[in-house]
């Protein structure tokens, strides 16, 4: 006897669920064949779906809120990227509850020119740098959460960066007990700080050497971070733990921790911080912010006794290392509103101010600085300051133009930048800028070695900067 043939994949589907069956019936019938019910008649109660149908729902995508918090602050889900919803967990209403996983990650794609002035003339210099960002968020629950952030770098033009270098952004796990504390254990991103360029008080990173690009390229710091939430009071207590390989040849291994309270005073907001490294004095912060009708001020203000770069004087025998005979402070503030241009935009202004008492007002320290490899760019002078203006047209596009003035007052060399971009797409956005210094000649933007205090391999000085970027959020 013949063997009938074996069924295919579809038809043992629709044998085994009869509700797909009906509605493929159903389908098959065209939508003129539906039956219609006669006046009056009782419509029967809607038949339940099976649990194959339940669980059986298309992959949702989230769109991405850009207000939320970053992920030290607790929130559900990095808020730059939309979500793949792959299991989603689900309450006793059958209502998707959280995100069990998400996937996502940014790309960003730069065409700059730099344009130099050496003793040879001008010349200019292209780069193509590229940047994709991939993470994986795990939360199986309102306790458990983990998160992993890779980086791949690549630039085809550049000598270094011609073979892709991947590095690690973050890798965490937190958990909490009993909703009152708080644990978070990895490489974390944590910035302290209201000032968009000069934070003091940030202790646990380097300070941003490129404060006004799109992106902060700044990794993560290992650490074990416990928060202590009091919400009857609005305020955060922080207890740090960090380790790190940057100690000294002899010890590399280096140890170290904060303690940071956060307070809530009526429209203000305080902090107070103390970071405690291993090889270094205590160092100690305050932060302050408030709203003033139109007006958001904001200052903070540090004491520290050492730095993390050696520090240099000018003497009648040279130049030697500058010891410290006291406290020294650091201070920046700034102040910023934002109104309305007509009635499709909006103009956003902001003055900001540091003073930093470790800095140089000597010029010839900036090319042994340099030399030495104790350069720290936007902490060499003593003061600096800062004017932003943007106007942005409320629009789905959201195109926007911004400029932004920044100056080294000790030696009087500034640095000017125009930014413009739009957002072509909803997670697709351009951006074009041009960055010029002017000033003296030799002062820290506009940068030239003197040979009388060091030789370094170039004599010239930038003129410009400018570049075209595409970033992609997934």
């Amino acid at each position: 006897m013949p063997r009938p043939p074996p069924l295919s994949i579809a038809a043992a589907l629709l044998l085994l669920c009869p509700d797909l069956a009906a509605a493929a019936e159903r389908r098959d019938e065209g939508p003129d064949t539906a039956p219609v019910e006669a006046p009056g008649a009782v419509s029967a109660p809607p038949v339940s779906a099976s649990p194959l149908d339940e669980w059986m729902q298309p992959a949702t995508i989230t769109p991405a809120d850009e207000s939320a918090e970053t992920p030290e602050q607790a929130t559900p889900a990095p808020a730059q990227v939309p979500i793949f919803d792959a299991v989603p967990s689900r309450t006793a209403e059958g209502q998707r509850e959280r995100d069990l996983l998400t996937l996502g990650g940014l790309y960003y794609q730069r065409a700059e020119f730099l344009g130099f002035q050496g003793s040879e003339g001008r010349t200019m210099q292209p780069v193509l740098p590229s940047l994709a960002d991939v993470f994986i968020d795990i939360q199986p629950s309102d306790e458990l959460r983990g998160f992993v952030r890779g980086r791949l770098l690549y630039d085809a033009l550049d000598p270094v960066l011609s073979t892709p270098q991947v590095t690690l952004d973050q890798f965490w796990f937190r958990f909490g007990l009993g909703k009152r504390v708080f644990f978070t254990i990895g490489r974390q991103q944590l910035r302290w700080g209201s000032n968009k360029v000069w934070n003091p008080t940030d202790f646990l990173q380097e300070p941003n050497p490129r404060p006004l690009d799109a992106l902060d390229l700044r990794t993560g710091v290992d650490m074990l971070k416990v928060n202590i939430p009091w919400e009857a009071m609005a305020s955060n207590l922080w207890l740090i733990a960090t380790a790190d390989l940057k100690g000294p040849a002899s010890q590399r291994l280096r140890y170290g921790g904060a303690v940071r309270a956060e307070v809530t005073l009526g429209p203000s907001e305080l902090s107070l911080t103390a970071a405690f490294q291993q090889g270094r004095r205590p160092r100690y912060g305050l932060g302050w912010s408030v709203g003033v009708g139109p007006l958001d001020f904001n200052t903070e203000v540090a004491l520290v006794r050492d730095s993390l770069a050696r520090t240099w004087q000018l003497t009648g025998a040279g130049i030697s290392e500058r010891s410290y005979l006291g406290p020294q402070l650091l201070a920046s503030g700034g102040v910023e509103t934002t109104f309305r241009l007509g009635d499709v935009y909006r103009a956003n202004v902001r003055l900001e101010g540091f003073y930093n008492a470790l800095g140089y007002e000597d010029r010839p320290l900036l090319t042994w600085v340099h030399s030495t490899g104790d350069y720290r760019p936007l902490f060499f002078g003593r003061t600096y300051g800062l004017i932003q203006v943007r106007v942005d047209r409320r629009s789905l596009a959201e195109p926007g133009i911004g400029l932004s003035v920044m100056s080294n007052l000790s030696d009087r060399s500034y640095l000017a930048r125009v930014d413009g971009g739009i957002g072509v797409l909803r997670d697709v956005n351009v951006q074009a800028y041009l960055e010029m210094p002017f000033g003296e000649r030799g002062s820290e933007f506009l940068f030239e070695p003197d040979s009388t205090v060091a030789e370094l391999p170039s004599s010239s000085h930038m003129l410009f900067r400018a570049g075209l970027g595409v970033t992609i959020r997934m």
